[in-house]
Parts: C-alpha cells; structure tokens; sequence
C-alpha cells in the first residue's frame, strides 16, 4: 500500500522504462512484435541524430582543414621569399634596432649644433631652437632617404623621382652654404670672446669650412643610410617572424583538427557500437516483462485504500501546515477538506487508469510456498472495521 503524498504532474511527461512498458503490453495482449518495433524505431532515431550530430562536427572539421590546406603553402612560401631577399644572413632584430637608435641620436647631435645658427632665422629661445634644427635635420634625412629609395625601387612614378632629386640637392647645396656659415659665425663669436679659436679659424677659413661643411653634410646623409637600413632590416623581420608564428599556428592547427576529426569517426563508431548493444538490453528487458505480464498480469488494490491514502494525506497537511492556517485563517476546517479530496481525485485515478509504471507495480506475483494466512488478505471488512465471518473460513474449511 502507498501513502505517498499526491503529486499533480502529467503524466505524459513521465519517464518511460522499458520493464514497465513490456510488462503494460504482454497484461493487455499487445503482441511483442509491437513493442520490439517500437524500441527499433526508437534507436534508429537515436542513431540518426547521433550521426546527424557527427556528421555536422566533421563536415566542419574537414572544411578547416581544406583552408589549412589552401593557405598553409601561401604563407610558407612568404617565408622562403623573406629568407631569400636575406641570403644567408640571420634574420635578427637586435642590430637593426640599435642602427635605427643611433640614428635618432645622430639628429639630436646634429640639431643640438645647428640650434645656436637659428639666431639668424629670428629664433631666440633655446627650445624652439632646438625643435627647428631638429625638424630641418629631419627633413634633410627623410629626403636622403627618399632619394635612396628613387635609385632602388620603383615604387615612385617618374616625376617624383626627379622632383625628389632636384629637392635633395638643393638641401645639399643649403646645407653646404649652412655650414660654411656656421664656420663664420664660430670664428665671429671667439673673436669677440678673445678666444684663440677665432684666430684659428680665421687663418684657416679653408679647413674649418670643409670641416662645418661636413659636419652639417653628413650627418643627416648618415641618418638617412641608418635608418634605411634598419628600418629594411626590421620590416624583413617582422613579415619572417609573422609569417613564421602564423606558419606554426596554422600547422598546429591542422594538425590538431586531423586528431579531432579521427576522434569524431572513431566516436560516432563506438557511439553506434553502444547503441545497437542497448537495443539488444532493451529488447531482452522487454521480452521478459512482456512474457511475465502475459502470465503474471496486475491485481488491483482494494477501493478502501483510495480512502483510506486520501485521508492520510488531509492528515499529514493538516499537521504540517494546518496549525498555521489556523491562526492566520478563520476558514481552517476547509484546508484538510480540500486536501482531501484533490488527494483522493489522484488516487482514484491512479486506481482506476494507472500509467504503466503504476501498473507495473501492480504486479500478481505468484510466490511458491504461500503464507499460511494468507487468505486473510482477501477477507472482506464490514461495518465498524469487523471482518465478515463467511469470509473468515479458509479455502478448506467449506
């Protein structure tokens, strides 16, 4: 006997268990022919989705490898070309960088010279100074640069190249006058000190102009050649270097997704393997509980139990929660009344249409050696709980 407290579910949305089913059809006749055709359609649905799934993941998986396989050899040969422009040079990053630094420093240098000659272009203070000299050593090397790249590459249309040559050595032929200029000024400025120096530089005007000359000359020349060699040389290293690392992701990439789509054809193999062997428990379990409801069937309780269940479950609310309604609710009496009759809808359908797990419970087992009372079990109770006494007799006692 269950007294378990109603529960209001559907019962469509029960869990089906195959013991149960075999034993619901073999009680109602149902041939086990059905019910095996069932569980067949049940598993090759299973299986379909299950392949669906698979197929799915590996469609993917090979769709990734085929553009692996398209854009692998593109950015290996960018590699092979990068390591060919360097011969047998190694690629490295570090001296390119320090040339590229020095570089920098030889414009400071050369603007920390210039800075005191932008009097004469009516620049007084000392940083705006050293900005202007900096800015036309600048200039100066950028379009040495850009001269450099005119004879070397052929990036440039035509008129640029010559525009930018005639532009280089119009700067060269002002810096040569600049320098000679600074040389004068340098002289003017000791002799108004009383330095020696301007006495130097006046008996020799020659040697210190080729000196300022130069000076002036070939620093920006010299950091226009640093930084195109360096910045060739870090640009070469870094289309190597992305390309290689994007050359190794994609590599272990493509490997990586080989492994997964073997593990997926193996997967769905064994997953198709552990199906058609949990076809063959079911169809056993159901077989089995198929012949034991044919022979075995169910035995309804007696109608008393519905009663006597819904009246534990108005029991059981009415000592869980009824002490609370009671003092929150005039109408208290009402709460056990309610509850005992939604408990006693459920279980009289239960007793009446039960689902087959229910009617799995029900089994008539037939046990070998019975209970010496056990025709006491189908007595039947009178008034006042009293058992009739026809019923009390035994079988042999007629």
């Amino acid at each position: 006997m269950k007294l378990a407290i109603p529960t209001l579910m559907s019962r469509l949305s029960e869990a089906r268990r195959v013991e149960c089913d075999g034993f619901y059809d073999g009680a109602h006749g149902t041939p086990v022919e059905t019910g095996i055709e069932e569980i067949d359609g049940k598993f090759e649905e299973k299986k379909a989705n299950l392949q669906k799934a698979a197929v799915t993941r590996q469609k993917s998986l090979e769709a990734e490898i085929q553009h692996l396989d398209e854009v692998g050899p593109a950015v290996e040969r960018k590699i092979k070309v990068v390591e060919e422009k360097n011969g047998e040079e190694t690629l490295t990053i570090v001296f390119p960088v320090v040339v590229v630094i020095l570089a920098v420093f030889a414009l400071v240098s050369e603007s920390l010279l210039l800075a005191p000659a932008m009097d004469i272009l009516n620049v007084t203070n000392e940083i705006a100074q050293f900005i202007t000299a900096f800015g036309l050593a600048a200039v100066a090397g950028l379009t040495f640069h850009f001269v450099w790249e005119s004879f070397i590459s052929d990036a440039f249309p035509k008129i640029w190249k010559v525009t930018i040559r005639i532009v280089a050595g119009m700067l060269a032929f002002g810096l040569i006058v600049w320098g000679i200029l600074r040389g004068y000024q340098v002289a003017f400025a000791a002799s108004l000190n009383q330095n020696p120096l301007g006495d130097f530089l006046s008996g020799h005007p020659i040697l210190s102009s080729i000196f300022f000359v130069f000076i002036t000359l070939a620093t920006p020349v010299i950091a226009a050649t640093a930084t195109h060699y360096g910045a060739h040389r870090i640009q070469n290293w870094w289309e190597w270097k992305t390309a290689k690392v994007k050359f190794e992701a994609l590599s272990k990439r493509r490997a990586m997704a080989i492994k997964e789509l073997e593990a997926q054809e193996k997967a769905l193999q064994l997953g198709m393997k552990a199906l058609d062997e949990e076809r063959k428990q079911w169809k056993s379990v159901y077989s089995l509980h198929h012949e034991r409801g044919g022979k075995h069937g169910a035995k309804q309780e007696p109608y008393w139990l519905v009663i006597a269940k819904a009246i534990a479950a108005a029991l059981f609310a009415t000592f869980a929660a009824g002490w609370f309604i009671f003092f929150v609710s005039p109408f208290f009496v009402l709460f056990p009344i309610v509850v005992w009759w939604v408990a006693f809808l459920y279980y009289r359908r239960q007793w009446r249409t039960p689902s087959r797990v229910e009617f799995f419970d029900l089994e008539h087992v037939q046990f070998v050696v019975a209970a010496k009372d056990v025709h006491a079990a189908n007595v039947r109770v009178g008034t006042f709980g009293c058992f009739r006494q026809n019923d009390q007799r035994g079988p042999n006692e007629n």
